[in-house]
């Protein structure tokens, strides 16, 4: 990436204050819902498909339109991305704590994650604008713990939020945060005008925002109704659209996804490594939370509090994890953190019933290990690329958490639900909306360990691809930063 542009350290620290506080709303959007889901569930009758919907409406949407953003905002500039997309969210969130239907959350949740779309790129993109070669890494891991911090202090303002008025005033709480974003995003961030030309590729940007929508649908759906026509339908469409998507992308003048960018392994491992971490993270605080308030009975706000101290941890960790990989070697620190994502997960899963403390250390274990795991793979993705490219960039890294959020939402949440019913009394048709007996309750329990243990093994697989890099440069291949593997364009273009 070329040098910054002169700005001076307070100039810096201001952008990185606005940009940090964006991608702590997009992911508070996302993790404070998740304490408030049993309350939704119990005002609209909703069963876990519905809250599935609720809740990855707008991971679908913000994945989905990603590389969209990313690319609009390499055109139009930083700031006026970030200006509309702190808008869009204000907009919908203050419009949603109206309520009046499942559909009507679904539908504003989708806008909110239009919003989060053209955001969330313009927020990586300006860090890496910003600041020079020497400062950003550092940069990037404040960036990212700060996003770790709104995954774990969501629950916990969701669940306050949540006790003090209902859940309405959790899509409150988002819009004033996004508020205070746009104050901050007009007074703070510099022009950093577009610096893409071309035209916009109209075609691309459908088939990408189809091709996630097949997939999230088979995602959920798949596990509930896996002979439905629509779960076959959405399977091959999904892979259909994906390879229409790159085989354009190779061959249009101005593709809204240069193949270049993955000419880099480095840059390929960390998307890689960063897509199925974020597919356990976040599927784990989606079954966690109904896990603690359905399985164990606890409140909306305990059960907040129960998950904080994942977060903290993971946020010391990740402002340190800049300097622990250069004394220990990038891929042994993510291959440190995946281990213990797993083993923390795992002993979530399977924390004896009312045991706080058991849970609080287990979700310490796995902190740490996405404290490492996170940062690090973001580096890989973005810590250098050309500033004309820098939002494209940033999307890919977007996408694959976003992606990976999505599918884990759904994953997990598809087999927390399956594992329930299968696992219920016989004669009993209980729903999380009526569960009354202790044999229904450890149903659900098991379902919940179930879906942990699924996050742990997804942990566990994302190991070989973090450390696929290192074993190419063991065998003397072009692995290392600033390499470059066979063209992906020329794979695609075949």
């Amino acid at each position: 990436m070329a040098p910054d542009a002169g700005f001076a350290p307070a100039e810096r620290r201001r952008a990185l204050a606005v940009c940090s506080l964006g991608v702590f709303l997009l992911v508070v959007s996302l993790s404070s819902l998740n304490v408030a889901l049993a309350e939704i569930a119990a005002a609209f009758d909703a069963d876990i498909g519905d809250l599935q919907w609720i809740v990855d409406a707008y991971a679908v949407t913000f994945a989905g339109f990603l590389l969209t953003g990313g690319a609009i905002g390499d055109r139009i500039g930083r700031r006026r991305a970030l200006t509309i997309g702190f808008g869009l969210l204000l907009a919908a969130n203050a419009a949603a704590t109206l309520g009046g239907s499942v559909a009507a959350l679904i539908a504003l949740r989708a806008i909110g994650g239009l919003g989060a779309a053209l955001m969330m790129p313009a927020t990586l993109a300006t860090v890496s604008e910003v600041f020079d070669d020497e400062g950003r890494p550092q940069a990037i891991a404040v960036w990212s713990s700060i996003a770790a911090a709104g995954g774990a202090f969501g629950p916990f303002l969701g669940g306050w939020m949540l006790a003090a008025s209902g859940w309405q005033a959790v899509f409150a709480l988002i819009a004033g945060l996004a508020a205070f974003g746009l104050l901050g995003a007009r007074r703070w961030v510099p022009e950093l005008p577009g610096q893409r030309l071309g035209s916009f590729d109209t075609v691309g940007a459908v088939l990408s925002i189809s091709a996630v929508a097949a997939l999230i649908f088979f995602v959920i759906e798949g596990p509930v109704h896996p002979l439905a026509v629509a779960t076959f339908v959405a399977g091959g469409a999904a892979v259909a659209l994906t390879v229409a998507f790159f085989r354009r992308q190779a061959r249009v003048e101005s593709p809204l996804l240069p193949l270049q960018l993955f000419d880099e392994r480095e840059r390929v491992v960390g998307a890689g490594t960063l897509a199925l971490a974020a597919l356990g993270f976040n599927g784990v605080f989606f079954v966690g939370a109904l896990l603690l308030q359905i399985g164990w009975g606890e409140s909306g706000l305990v059960a907040g509090l129960l998950l904080v101290p994942i977060g903290i941890v993971e946020v010391v960790v990740a402002n340190l994890s800049v300097r622990l990989a250069r004394r220990f070697g990038t891929t042994t620190l993510i291959t440190t953190g995946l281990v213990a994502m797993a083993t923390g997960y795992l002993a979530m899963g399977f924390s004896p019933e009312g045991n706080r403390l058991w849970f609080i250390a287990a979700g310490v274990v796995a902190g740490f290990g996405n404290g490492l795991t996170i940062p690090l793979s973001i580096e890989r993705i973005v810590g250098s690329v050309e500033p004309a490219f820098a939002g494209t960039a940033s999307s890919v890294n977007d996408m694959a958490i976003e992606l990976g959020a999505s599918i884990g939402i759904g994953l997990l949440g598809a087999v927390q639900a399956v594992w329930f019913a299968a696992r219920l009394p016989v004669g009993s048709e209980a729903t999380i909306n009526s569960i009354a007996t202790e044999a229904e309750r450890a149903a659900f329990r098991s379902g919940s360990a179930a879906a942990f243990t699924l996050a742990a093994a997804v942990s566990l697989l994302a190991i070989p691809v973090a450390r696929a890099s290192a074993a190419e440069r063991a065998r003397g291949g072009r692995s290392a930063p600033g390499q470059s593997t066979p063209s992906a364009a020329n794979f695609w273009s075949r």
